[in-house]
């Protein structure tokens, strides 16, 4: 007994560490409220922590569906839901984390989120970095490479890289900190206006300053200016 004594507040700060590494709102849901909102979003726990930066970031109304631990086909449901209230001119997708490894599944579900959305809007999707413990993820970014030279419409953004020249910080290995959300927000920002073109029309503006994010020469990953 004195052992669980010493054992439980050791455990129970451990469990409260760890819910600190999560997004405020682990869930985040389309209503008839967003039936006007040029952008949506659609994702997993990496989604969740954009709700504080992206929408100031891209100067316009964003529509989010967006669920911790969410797989690509459970984001595939929400997507088709999500698109019977909205008509976004912009998709934005961070799904595959939590997949499998087999990139001919993943290539499969990319191909059914790019036709449930349809050929006006255009898509961008962050690859992947996730920690061993969650499998290998390489092929995943592979196919998420091989659909974005073949669709002109998607575009991504490269968390990987980020994460692998350690411009941001993963606390429990997965999840960034807020400062890390924020410039995950800053990079998909960044690829909106670079990539989108007519897509942005008028629905999307830079904020002043622009996005605060630059290319790099070397690589084109963007990072804060």
């Amino acid at each position: 007994m004195p052992f669980l004594r010493r054992l439980l507040p050791t455990a129970l700060l451990a469990v409260l560490a760890a819910a600190a590494l999560l997004p405020v709102s682990a869930e985040a849901r389309v209503t008839a409220a967003d039936a006007s909102a040029p952008v949506l979003v659609v994702g997993d726990s990496l989604a969740v922590g954009l709700r504080p930066y992206l929408p100031t970031l891209l100067g316009a109304r964003v529509a989010w569906d967006a669920k911790s631990g969410r797989t690509t086909p459970q984001g595939l449901v929400a997507l088709r839901s999500a698109l019977q209230t909205v008509d976004p001119s912009i998709v934005i997708v961070s799904l595959g984390t939590n997949d499998g490894p087999d990139p001919t599944r993943f290539t499969n579900r990319i191909d059914r989120a790019l036709a449930a959305i349809g050929s006006k809007a255009c898509v961008v999707w962050s690859n992947i970095y996730r920690p061993a413990r969650k499998g290998p993820y390489v092929a995943l970014n592979g196919a998420l490479q091989q659909e974005a030279a073949r669709v002109s419409r998607l575009h991504l953004v490269d968390w990987d890289g980020a994460v692998a020249r350690r411009a941001v910080q993963l606390p429990d290995g997965l999840h960034p900190d807020a400062d890390g959300f924020e410039y995950r927000s800053r990079m998909i920002a960044n690829e909106v206006h670079a990539g989108c073109g007519e897509a942005i029309g008028d629905v999307v503006t830079p904020p002043a300053g622009g996005t605060g994010v630059s290319t790099d020469a070397t690589g084109g990953v963007p990072s804060p200016s």
